[in-house]
């Protein structure tokens, strides 16, 4: 058994990258969160048909976590199936060549965490037989639940399937998402683990506005986020001579268009949208605002809900993921899936100043189940004990 000082080696399928910098970005919190007391290497491999240096990037973040990553160009035939196998046969290489500058630093790994299986865990056996160590699954992604349905296709369905079958432990990310997970058969040892908050930075803050600011803070990918009735909502509280601004922060150059010219159609007003922001500015908005919205379709643990608790902000949110075990009446409202007459009149009740929530509360749950450190010590206990 390697020593407490060898590394938990991150094998994950998504993590931020200049060209998308948000992307896994609760996965390299998981990262920095575990680095507070061990060392953590970080491999990252994703194709780009932007750049394409195969040189691997490596990035110290801090005395106990360093990651590596390595671009490599996306594959472009007419038929699919050579397109993906010639992808895949890239994604293979460019893995054994992490692998192998990892084994020239001689580093030596106590375990493997893969982070989302797919499609990464077509590699595990390469990194198993590399560096003889036993592997955990951290598992982010909604496609098991029927809400988003993209758990399908031979490929997919037996990678998950055999890397589930030898894995000494699931982390899920919500209880929907670990019931779907066993309805399609993923049995294992499941643990929750919550997404991490930087509690430095998100905190309360004194608001220097006397105006009701309402914010949503997402992607904006409408079969996920429910943009477009979220929208409505706002469109009907406005009709109500309700007076109020509405922030949009997030979605990238489509997505972002999309929306702006949904608010246009229907006639928004006092609606700013900033895009895709540091996370400095986002804690800087929701310290400004009097409620955060997320009238999603489906979530596992959105970390935005977690951010705006931590920094006392009530949430208005569907009650999809892990929220309704999350959320009561002293942190937000929970309004039915698709349900904007409960969503209008929760956020009217808030304007008119009907509605009293705890901040503290909400500060202290997160301090509890998703500060760095409680995330970052509940992953080390595990891998301590083995």
């Amino acid at each position: 058994m390697s020593n407490e000082q060898d590394a938990i080696l991150f094998l994950t399928s998504w993590y931020p990258v200049e060209t998308n910098p948000t992307h896994g970005i609760f996965i390299r919190n998981h990262a920095i969160a575990l680095s507070q007391f061990r060392k953590v290497i970080v491999v990252y491999a994703y194709s780009s048909n932007q750049k394409s240096s195969l040189q691997i990037e490596e990035a110290i973040v801090n005395q106990n976590l360093t990651e590596y990553r390595l671009c490599y160009s996306k594959s472009f035939f007419s038929v699919k199936p050579l397109s993906s196998f010639l992808q895949f046969i890239k994604y293979k290489k460019a893995h054994q060549q992490l692998i192998a500058h990892l084994q020239q630093k001689k580093i030596k790994v106590k375990a493997i965490q893969v982070n989302v299986i797919f499609p990464v865990a077509m590699v595990l056996d390469l990194y198993r037989k590399a560096f003889k160590a036993d592997y955990t699954i951290v598992e982010h992604w909604s496609g098991y639940l029927k809400q988003d349905g993209n758990y399908k296709g031979g490929i997919l369905n037996r990678t998950t399937q055999a890397a589930i079958a030898s894995t000494k432990k699931i982390w899920h990310v919500s209880e929907p998402q670990k019931q779907a997970m066993l309805e399609h058969g993923l049995n294992g040892q499941y643990e929750l683990i919550y997404n991490v908050v930087d509690t430095t930075l998100f905190k309360p803050g004194k608001k220097s506005n006397s105006r009701i600011q309402l914010l949503h803070v997402s992607s904006l990918v409408e079969r996920e986020k429910n943009i477009s009735r979220t929208f409505k909502a706002i469109k009907k509280l406005q009709n109500k001579g309700l007076d109020f601004d509405f922030v949009v922060i997030g979605g990238d150059v489509e997505e972002l268009n999309n929306a702006k010219n949904l608010a246009k159609e229907l006639q928004l007003a006092n609606v700013k949208f900033t895009g895709v922001l540091k996370p400095e500015h986002v804690a800087e908005y929701m310290q400004q605002s009097d409620a955060l919205i997320l009238f999603s379709h489906f979530e596992g643990m959105p970390v935005v809900v977690l951010e705006a608790m931590s920094c006392g902000l009530p949430v208005f949110v569907s009650k999809v993921g892990q929220l309704p075990y999350i959320i009561n009446k002293d942190y937000g409202v929970l309004v039915n899936t698709g349900n904007e007459s409960q969503l209008v009149s929760g956020l009217e009740n808030l304007i008119k100043g009907q509605l009293k929530f705890d901040s503290v509360a909400m500060r202290e749950f997160v301090l509890m189940h998703a500060s760095l450190e409680a995330v970052g010590k509940q992953i080390c206990d595990f891998y301590s004990r083995q």
